[in-house]
């Protein structure tokens, strides 16, 4: 099976070059291990987000049938990963919200009532992120004027039985919000400034706003690396902030054609090594598929991507397991293995999940067909 690596141009302050290809990859260790590992699936289905559990090892997957704690929910919503939590904010038809916290390692679920002090239907959750006890929900609201618009974030804490929030009021609208060392970092835009990005920060210790860091335009996505830093994604390159001092450590500018693309993937998992899984948008570039999977190597620079028709035979692609998109892409530290979550192209409410070894050695390994396409995973 062939797969595709990529190579970037480094930007940075204190060197500047190309990665060379010195054969070598994340998976040098030929290594493939058969170990008991538990996968906890959310799949989104007719609008809802639900719960699959699956049993595996190296060389078998299957159903888990026993029940969660987990409440499907409406899968319009805004979402927060960190680690094995994920935090997912709903509207309620009585103008409120729900914050559904859920342990994916320990199958616990916490729920949250908010905005029911406000009792305003137009209002609009834009970013969310948690820390322990603590939410941090970025919203906006109708102001008085005709064509005002208010931005908040509010602060709320759940530690005591009636949870209390702060309301922290923005200058610009919230589109994402990250947790790093003990700091919230809001992804935001101006819309009176031709949409230009910045990336406010709050002390959540003071509860106070520190800093305002201009980003100029177009950023795609922001993400807390392994080190704790903050990386802000755009189409042409990505760049390194301190979570500790706010400065621009690095920028990697990427080679026109050869874009890594993962600012675009609406999910994403680190592993260990620092190396982030997504599913690649294509343009139906050598492939005739949307998205594909991808793994980003940061340390080196480097994407790889797995092309479905490199491992999988045409019946397999269309007929056996009628692959349509890819939904998201994770990895089974355990057993040495991706894992692809694809969308069935005769039903968009039904989907699967295939495993591969990685390179060198990349290999098809089984499938599992799902009622529900994969979006977000945990693995134990």
């Amino acid at each position: 099976m062939q797969t595709f690596r990529i190579y970037f141009l480094l930007l940075a302050f204190f060197m500047m070059g190309c990665s060379d290809d010195t054969g070598e990859d994340q998976n040098t260790n030929e290594d493939f291990p058969n170990v008991d590992a538990d996968y906890s699936l959310l799949v989104k289905s007719n609008e809802v987000l639900s719960l699959t559990s699956l049993d595996a090892d190296a060389e078998t997957i299957y159903l888990d049938p026993g029940i969660s704690e987990f409440e499907a929910i409406s899968s319009l919503a805004v979402t927060y990963r960190e680690g094995n939590e994920i935090s997912i904010f709903n509207s309620q038809t009585d103008c409120s919200g729900r914050i559904s916290l859920y342990d994916f390692k320990n199958d616990a679920l916490q729920k949250t009532v908010v905005f029911d002090d406000l009792e305003n239907c137009d209002l609009i959750v834009r970013a969310l992120a948690h820390s322990g006890n603590n939410f941090y929900v970025g919203y906006e609201v109708p102001g008085g004027g005709a064509k005002e618009t208010l931005y908040y974030i509010r602060i709320i804490d759940t530690s005591i039985s009636e949870p209390e929030f702060v309301d922290i009021e923005l200058d610009k609208r919230p589109l994402q919000a990250v947790f790093s060392n003990n700091q919230v970092f809001i992804l935001s835009e101006d819309l009176e400034d031709d949409n230009k990005n910045s990336l406010i920060v709050l002390d959540a210790g003071i509860e106070e706003l520190v800093a305002d860091i201009n980003l100029g335009f177009e950023v795609q996505r922001i993400f807390k690396s392994d080190d704790g830093n903050i990386t802000v994604s755009y189409a042409d390159l990505h760049s390194f902030i301190s979570s500790s001092t706010m400065a621009i450590t690095a920028t990697i500018r990427y080679e026109e054609g050869k874009e890594p693309r993962f600012g675009d993937a609406e999910s994403s998992y680190y592993d260990d090594l620092g190396n982030l899984y997504y599913s690649m948008p294509t343009n139906f570039s050598g492939t005739s598929y949307p998205n594909i999977p991808a793994v980003y190597d940061f340390e080196n620079n480097t994407a790889i991507l797995y092309y479905y028709e490199n491992f999988l035979s045409e019946q397999e692609q269309l007929i056996d397991f009628e692959i349509g998109d890819t939904s998201m892409v994770s990895y089974d530290a355990k057993n040495n293995l991706i894992l692809i979550g694809y969308q069935k192209s005769g039903d968009p409410d039904k989907g699967g999940l295939l495993r591969i070894r990685p390179i060198p050695n990349p290999a098809f390994i089984d499938n599992i067909d799902l009622d529900g396409v994969p979006f977000q995973m945990y693995t134990n």
